[in-house]
């Protein structure tokens, strides 16, 4: 399974609009939007593709759009409350690693299948794993080679950083 470049564009994105809202956090201001256009350009992105994403990220609350000249996005919710799930579910719709997982009725074997098993508990530590890390978590993992990692990081055998 592969993640599109919506997920990618998405998680990169909001990786930018959480070390600005740290940023300001830490001089004591207020988060100011960026517009799209911004975060295409200081990221290497297709602004169109990226106004498309930010649109989702916006109907599901993950970013706040701010309509003017002074405008752009901010984050919708605190980073914390933001799970990678809630990023990837937003772009890309639920994880479905097979269509027999959602809908066991149209397999033809699911009473005697042993796959659709091995495939459920990938798909549920799959899910598991992203529900766990959150955008606060995602950004801290590596602010600079030279910061450590927060303490409540675990860093498993694949290398994604969860919660202890």
């Amino acid at each position: 399974m592969k993640f599109t470049r919506k997920t990618d564009y998405a998680l990169r994105a909001l990786q930018n609009l959480t070390r600005r809202f740290y940023e300001a956090e830490a001089s004591g201001l207020p988060c100011r939007p960026v517009s799209v256009q911004v975060l295409a350009e200081e990221s290497g992105m297709s602004l169109a593709f990226l106004g498309g994403i930010m649109a989702s990220l916006s109907r599901d609350g993950i970013v706040k759009a701010v309509p003017g000249p002074k405008g752009g996005v901010s984050l919708g919710r605190l980073p914390e409350a933001v799970t990678i799930l809630d990023v990837v579910e937003s772009v890309e719709g639920p994880i479905n690693l097979m269509e027999c997982l959602t809908h066991p009725e149209n397999c033809r074997d699911a009473t005697g299948c042993s796959i659709m098993a091995v495939l459920h508990t990938a798909q549920d530590s799959l899910v598991s794993s992203l529900r766990n890390t959150n955008l606060r978590l995602m950004v801290r993992a590596k602010v600079s080679p030279f910061h450590p990692r927060p303490e409540d990081f675990r860093i498993p055998q694949f290398g994604c950083p969860v919660l202890k």
